[in-house]
């Protein structure tokens, strides 16, 4: 009998795990409540940075010195809603633990184990599909106020080059060059060279769901309810039958594992992004701009200014502030910026409390494989945990240890 799977969830680590599987042969049938490139999805409302060089967790040693910045501050990258403290307990206590140096050089190890062939995994996987035409390569500038500023996280920038990222630092004249309407706040840059960005993030998935569908893939506009050993229950479709099924939920992972007793530790760091359409100026490449935490990122429909890192629970509404300290943001990195209209989105980062993504197959039940859970780099190595997952339901071994991604490490 031919192998059959169900892959649950239609963002960039579900489609491109379904596609994997389908070139190999095997019928897939990729279901999700929403379809795939829709702007509820988190993959939609990413920077769409294919950031390679991102393997420095938000869980560094120096976070604790960050911590009263962090919490009390009226323009801080993070924030949390008081109410829900409590629950965010069970996550944020493993999480601060992981901030020990050992840990912390562990976690980096395998972050760069997913991202370091990031764009050969994008390109592979786009090529032919109509979607390749969405990626572009070139330099992304990480953007700040000092030279002191940068030498501050100088054992962080040291460590990435270690892991063979490169990089050019940039004087004031040199980032001018480049693009002369960065505001006199920032005078000082590092350059990271051969990184990469998705024009539109959402016609990237939408194409290579087309793409996928055309050559046999199936897709269904379901919710799924439950898992068991060789079914799915979905809302409107009932109870699917497979050989194997693959969980590509995101944050939403954490409750439908729950339903069959596998814990994951997960929360969401609710993003916000603002697109701005019409500007009268669009830089050559992405920057990060240090102090604020905010991605810059021309596509096609106009600049996108991402960011922000809310802890409100996963169903709490979108915040007015979180937009407006980003529109304050826009007006310290571009003064004479003009646009015509904008575009606002707020979603779901799926953060596990190491940082580290669940991936592999599941010790209780041999049907059963999980793909979830990339935080800030969900976009960048959704191919590659992809093709990881397709290898090894085909019985092919990774060249990676899986072992710090197991979901029985928590």
């Amino acid at each position: 009998m031919k192998t059959s799977v169900i892959v649950i969830g239609g963002g960039i680590t579900g489609i491109s795990t379904a596609e994997n599987l389908r070139r190999e042969g095997i019928k897939v049938t990729l279901i999700d409540k929403v379809e795939p490139g829709d702007e509820k999805q988190t993959s939609y409302g990413n920077a769409g940075l294919l950031a390679i060089s991102s393997i420095i967790p938000i869980s560094s040693p120096n976070l604790w010195k960050k911590i009263p910045k962090y919490l009390f501050s009226s323009d801080s990258p993070v924030s949390i809603k008081w109410s829900y403290f409590p629950k965010l307990l069970k996550w944020l206590i493993p999480f601060m633990k992981n901030c020990s140096k050992e840990k912390f050089l562990s976690i980096v190890s395998s972050l760069n184990e997913l991202t370091h062939d990031s764009l050969q995994q994008h390109s592979r996987l786009s090529k032919g599909t109509g979607a390749d035409k969405f990626i572009k390569s070139g330099p992304v500038n990480i953007l700040f106020k000092s030279k002191d500023d940068f030498c501050a996280l100088k054992n962080e920038f040291n460590l990435r080059k270690e892991y063979g990222f490169n990089f050019n630092q940039l004087d004031r004249g040199k980032i001018l060059k480049n693009d002369p309407h960065i505001s006199s706040n920032y005078n000082f840059a590092a350059s990271f060279p051969n990184h990469g960005w998705l024009t539109s993030p959402s016609k990237y998935i939408k194409a290579l769901k087309e793409h996928f569908v055309k050559n046999g893939g199936k897709f269904l506009k379901d919710e799924v309810l439950n898992v068991k050993d060789d079914y799915v229950a979905t809302k409107k479709n009932g109870h699917l039958k497979t050989n194997k099924i693959v969980v590509c939920t995101g944050v939403w992972s954490g409750k439908l594992l729950k339903k069959i007793d596998h814990f994951v530790n997960i929360e969401s760091e609710k993003g916000y992004h603002i697109v701005l359409k019409g500007v009268n100026h669009m830089p050559p490449s992405p920057y990060m701009i240090n102090d604020l935490k905010l991605a810059v990122t021309p596509m096609e429909n106009g600049l996108r200014f991402a960011g922000r890192v809310e802890f409100s629970g996963i169903d709490s509404p979108e915040s007015k502030k979180q937009f407006n300290i980003i529109r304050s943001g826009i007006k310290k990195i571009y003064p004479s910026l003009k646009w015509e209209e904008e575009d606002i989105w707020s979603g779901q980062r799926p953060s596990t409390s190491d940082s580290l993504p669940v991936l592999g197959n599941s010790k209780q039940n041999k049907n059963l494989f999980f793909a979830f859970g990339g935080q800030h780099v969900g976009i960048t190595i959704g191919p590659k945990i992809g093709k990881i997952t397709s290898d090894l339901i085909v019985g092919r071994k990774p060249n990676i240890s899986l072992s710090e991604f197991s979901h029985d490490r928590f």
